[in-house]
């Protein structure tokens, strides 16, 4: 597949990307930009709550569970999710089963091991778009 496929496909999608260390999340905002996609960063996950609710444009929530003090991102996704349907896919850099536990009972469309690069990510992002739409259509 060729960058010109994604650029299309994608150009239209606004990402909310969060993560509490800048130098991170601008790197993964320039990744994720570098797809074709629209990155709107949210430093907290009181901040990624107040995004969603403004910002009709957002479509899929890129969520790292650790966020540091404050409200964690399993409870930012689930607050988010209260509002709004939106696929969610969570971030972390740990790869302990408690943190996998930790986002259980919450509706993801998938996770990610930051380290994973960014072929894992893009797919991710992909897999997670196509597969939200054929729930929408199916309900």
């Amino acid at each position: 597949m060729n960058a010109d496929h994604y650029e299309g496909h994608d150009a239209e999608k606004t990402l909310l990307l969060v993560e509490d260390e800048a130098i991170i999340a601008m790197v993964e905002a320039q990744m994720l930009e570098s797809f074709g996609y629209r990155v709107v960063t949210a430093l907290s996950g009181e901040e990624a709550v107040e995004l969603v609710m403004e910002n009709d444009a957002i479509s899929l929530v890129l969520m790292d569970i650790d966020l540091g003090s404050g409200m964690d991102g399993a409870e930012a996704a689930q607050r988010i999710l209260d509002v709004r349907n939106l696929p969610v896919i969570f971030l972390t850099s740990h790869s302990e089963r408690a943190m996998v536990e930790k986002v259980q009972g919450i509706t993801r469309f998938g996770y990610v091991i930051k380290s994973t690069g960014d072929f894992v990510l893009r797919s991710t992002v992909e897999m997670a778009y196509e597969l939200f739409e054929k729930q929408r259509r199916s309900s």
